[in-house]
């Protein structure tokens, strides 16, 4: 251990073996992330996948979804100090906790509504969640390679992905035979609470990101400030860097779209379409994932051309689905009464088309961004505090999301015109920022490098 200048500490981890640890290997650790994001927000976005958390009417669970991501903005910019401080396998596992019981509120809500649990159960995930947000995120985008990210990122969103494809695979099978709206069937929520009770276990084998072993030998340095105060200080100053500012609408847009398609998959669509629903979008995430993986890691492109091409692709694609949006709407608003589709016929194939490029595009925009904060970050403290700040901005407009979709009457084309302006409104600002990306920033440390300053610093531990 060596003190920095500003008396802040750096770890260095004690030199990698030849042959690197399986259980400290970068496949184990994103497996172990993955794992977790799996079981706790993957079965969350499952019920979300059915639209309104599975239930018959969208307004009581879209006020539950306000108040956990109202909570989420607030905790999760603090998450990433105070994850620095007591680790990232602990802040892992505190996050995990807050899911199990936001799937109860939503069980109690669909068997003998209880509104107040349904609020218990939001307020507690949304503070936990807080903390594992931003772990999650430092943990797949730190401990990887630099020129490995886009891939771990694409290995992550496919976990993420997969939760609510099993899920949905489970609504599938209980709620086929529901041909009309309506609720889920409550052993959908038992399977869900039950799965999302394993994500506390697999988050403790998480290593340590000092003892993190990487395939090139390079480390994962952990750069910690002296204090909690001055942890809390050195997110308050990147918050109002440049930079930071000029990225906010992004990060505000990134998951906006998700409380509007929550409601429209509940008024437009029958319950076995939603569980269709969620079980078959999450593979339109996988596979715009892989195929941003495979431009932003390409070493080939330089690293501004690579990211210019990336984001424009993106908003074109957003652009798109709400111009598509508006022309639907128009459509619904116009019919003597309200369109419900059922799986497979009259205008399903239109409507649902536009939630499945949602989806795709909306996670390509999450993967992109995530990767380009990582592209400023010198060592996995940094990251932590950008990934805070980035999830942080990102909940609070999933906050106003959920929150214009708790008004029963809520006009369907305030929403659009907000996802539509808004997704405007980031494009320059964002191209501002790639337009000074020249490199990675994060400070290559290697094994042998430690084990030399070791033998110079009188400060260091065996």
């Amino acid at each position: 251990m060596a003190s920095s200048h500003d008396g802040s500490v750096i770890n260095h981890p004690t030199a990698s073996p030849t042959k690197p640890s399986f259980f400290r290997s970068i496949p184990f650790q994103i497996a172990i992330a993955c794992g977790v994001s799996f079981t706790a927000p993957g079965m969350w976005d499952a019920l979300g996948g059915l639209g309104a958390g599975g239930a018959a009417e969208p307004y009581a669970v879209s006020a539950a979804n306000a108040l956990v991501y109202g909570l989420f903005a607030a905790v999760c910019i603090a998450a990433g100090a105070i994850n620095n401080r007591i680790g990232l396998r602990y802040g892992l596992a505190l996050g995990a906790i807050g899911y199990p019981i936001y799937g109860a509120g939503l069980y109690t809500n669909n068997v003998a509504p209880k509104t107040w649990f349904l609020l218990f159960g939001s307020a507690l995930c949304g503070i936990s969640a807080g903390f594992f947000w931003a772990a999650e995120a430092a943990i797949i985008i730190g401990y990887p390679s630099p020129k490995d990210r886009a891939f771990y990122l694409a290995i992550w969103q496919t976990a993420k992905a997969a939760g609510p494809i099993v899920g949905g695979a489970i609504n599938l099978g209980l709620n086929a035979q529901t041909s009309s709206k309506g609720s889920v069937s409550s052993a959908t929520y038992i399977v869900f609470i039950v799965i999302m009770c394993l994500g506390l276990p697999i988050a403790l084998l998480l290593s340590p990101a000092e003892k993190v072993q990487r395939k090139d030998r390079t480390l994962v340095v952990v750069h910690k400030q002296p204090s909690w105060l001055a942890e809390f200080k050195a997110v308050l100053s990147l918050l109002v860097t440049k930079r930071m500012l000029l990225l906010i609408p992004a990060f505000f847009i990134s998951y906006f779209y998700n409380g509007f398609m929550s409601t429209w998959l509940t008024t437009y669509f029958t319950v076995r379409a939603r569980a269709f629903s969620s079980f078959f979008t999450n593979f339109s995430g996988i596979i715009s994932s892989f195929l941003i993986a495979g431009l932003l890691d390409r070493q080939s492109i330089f690293i501004k051309t690579r990211a210019r091409i990336a984001f424009a692709s993106i908003i074109f694609i957003l652009i798109g689905t709400w111009i598509w949006a508006s022309i639907l709407q128009k459509q619904f608003y116009d019919a003597e009464e309200p369109p419900v589709f059922d799986w497979f016929k009259g205008g399903f194939g239109k409507a649902y088309t536009l939630i499945f490029f949602w989806q795709f595009g909306g996670q390509a925009f999450q993967q992109f961004l995530y990767w380009l904060v990582g592209q400023y970050t010198t060592d996995i403290s940094s990251l932590s505090y950008h990934c805070g700040i980035l999830r942080g901005f990102e909940a609070l407009g999933q906050t106003v999301a959920w929150a214009m979709q708790s008004e029963g009457n809520a006009n369907h084309f305030v929403s659009i015109g907000l996802n539509f302006g808004i997704t405007i409104l980031c494009i320059v600002p964002t191209w501002i920022v790639l337009s000074g990306l020249e490199h990675s920033h994060e400070i290559t440390v290697t094994a042998g490098e430690v084990s030399s300053t070791k033998d110079q610093d009188p400060d260091a531990k065996a």
